[in-house]
């Protein structure tokens, strides 16, 4: 099965043009023998290379170029299957553009169909895309912390469900902007057997009216300025026709402003809502209750439903955020949903960080408002202490950012 890889990296030091030529020798044995065909571009600073061949042999070489230490940046920007080559003449053919000029173009030599997905690429990285990366000094220079001591509460009485919370970070402004609060046993287990077990109607009834205890424990946990984002079911807004005046009344009971609360409604769960749903949102929305879009990129709805429900915050689903800093097409989902949220003035929030990496791309390109257990995992009636310190990962060497 014939395979097709490209993908970018940054030369980690000044290239000569007998510099790329060592690199074209150096390769050409191994791309022979194997098979391999593509083409390696350079703009004097980055590499944009095409490897086509044998799907093992690809990866094999890729795993090998990953390791050579004269790039680093290593982003893998496409990598599926074909039916034939589209460089098949050339074991490694090396464009060099020139670096002098402010523009860039692609070699007159190239030939391969204009509607190709491999020439749409090549023509993006030839017009400047795809050199987004952190730098090694950016990486010396950023000096970020956040030390929070942990919190706890009582358990709440008499009750057969708890919450946990987790915090959602920003870490630029060196705060804790809300605590998630997620539904668990008293043992701190998710509740599936006993929800599986109530029919929908019953489902939703018991999911309202949960959020009195979460609303109850959080206000006990909530700093000044900080909100409190609670999970709710789109049946449960759509079947409970005072929806927005329950939540009102648990948060008068602790004393809290509706502006401190947020409803997180899931991506999937939203596909087959109706008019109803949106006539409810609008009533939690004239009450001051903020609205959260949960999951995004984990459901089917698309970016149809960011137009519709206009959050005022979007929180981008952990398998988005899983290897984002050597991931291409990640990449480039995340910034068009960070494009959309600050032309609407929405608040972006990414979830499932759990590596320093991961953190450190998604800072770079302007995210702030982070979730995951790099900064602390759910605490079942409480909140798990924060000691985030970039001066920690110093030691770790740059790599495939």
């Amino acid at each position: 099965m014939l395979r097709q890889l490209i993908y970018r990296s940054r030369a980690t030091t000044p290239m000569t043009d007998e510099d790329i030529r060592k690199i074209v020798d150096d390769s050409l044995p191994f791309n022979t023998a194997h098979d391999i065909t593509g083409l390696l571009l350079f703009d004097g600073e980055f590499f944009f290379q095409v490897l086509e061949g044998a799907s093992d042999s690809i990866l094999l070489l890729f795993e090998h170029l990953k390791s050579d230490a004269r790039h680093t940046n290593i982003i893998k920007v496409l990598d599926t299957t074909i039916r034939q080559r589209e460089f098949g003449k050339w074991s490694l053919k090396p464009f060099v553009f020139n670096h002098h000029n402010n523009c860039y173009w692609l070699p007159s030599g190239l030939k391969i169909r204009r509607d190709s997905r491999a020439f749409f690429l090549l023509n993006s990285f030839a017009t400047g895309q795809w050199r987004n990366c952190v730098s090694a000094e950016y990486r010396s220079k950023l000096k970020r912390t956040l030390f929070i001591e942990e919190r706890v509460v009582d358990a709440f009485p008499n009750s057969e469900i708890q919450f946990a919370f987790q915090p959602i970070v920003d870490i630029k402004n060196g705060v804790i902007s809300s605590l998630e609060a997620l539904l668990r046993t008293p043992d701190g287990a998710f509740p599936d057997v006993f929800l599986s077990s109530l029919s929908e109607s019953e489902r939703y009834v018991f999911d309202l009216k949960s959020k009195a205890v979460a609303i109850a424990q959080g206000a006990k946990l909530l700093k000044p300025g900080q909100a409190l984002s609670v999970n709710l079911l789109p049946g449960a807004i759509t079947h409970t026709s005072n929806v927005a005046e329950q939540l009102i009344r648990y948060l008068e009971a602790v004393k809290l402003a509706p502006e401190q609360l947020i409803v997180e409604v899931t991506e999937s769960e939203m596909v087959k809502e109706s008019d109803a749903f949106y006539t409810a949102v609008d009533s939690l929305r004239s009450s001051g209750i903020r609205l959260a879009l949960d999951d995004f990129g984990a459901g089917y709805a698309g970016l149809s439903l960011l137009a519709d429900f206009m959050p005022d915050k979007i929180k981008l689903d952990r398998a988005i955020t899983r290897g984002i800093h050597e991931n291409g097409p990640r990449q480039a989902i995340l910034q068009a949903v960070f494009e959309f949220a600050n032309a609407t003035g929405s608040h972006l929030i990414v979830e499932g960080v759990e590596s320093f990496e991961e953190w450190l791309w998604l800072y770079n390109v302007g995210v702030q408002k982070f979730q995951g257990f790099l900064f602390a995992k759910p605490k079942l009636n409480g909140v798990n202490a924060i000691n985030f310190d970039t001066s920690a990962f110093s030691s770790t060497e740059e790599n495939d950012l």
